[in-house]
């Protein structure tokens, strides 16, 4: 398991998140995500447009290797997750790991 998992787990178990590319949006344009991570598969309209109100709003999004069913297993959850907000890293360092080019 790679680091940026390990601290996506960590922020979903102890922070505050929100799942769906729809909440990726609605969070994006009430200015509370700090960061986005998509999907490998998430449909291009929803990443675009995410994308395109990210750059707007200066947070920074990140393209996971992985397809929405294995983000889903990720997170616990028994759907496909094409876009995690994080609102509220907690406990986890994911932040920095994107400051500093890791993930």
């Amino acid at each position: 398991m790679s680091s940026l998992d390990h601290e996506l787990r960590m922020a979903l178990k102890t922070g505050k998140f929100h799942l769906g590319s729809k909440s990726a949006i609605k969070e994006l344009l009430r200015g509370r995500a700090k960061l986005i991570i998509l999907s490998s598969n998430c449909p291009e309209h929803y990443r675009e447009q995410i994308e395109e109100y990210a750059k707007l709003a200066g947070v920074p999004v990140l393209r996971h290797r992985k397809d929405s069913v294995d983000l889903g297993t990720l997170c616990g959850k028994p759907f496909p997750v094409s876009a995690i907000v994080i609102n509220e890293p907690g406990d986890s360092k994911i932040l920095n790991l994107v400051k500093r080019g890791d993930a």
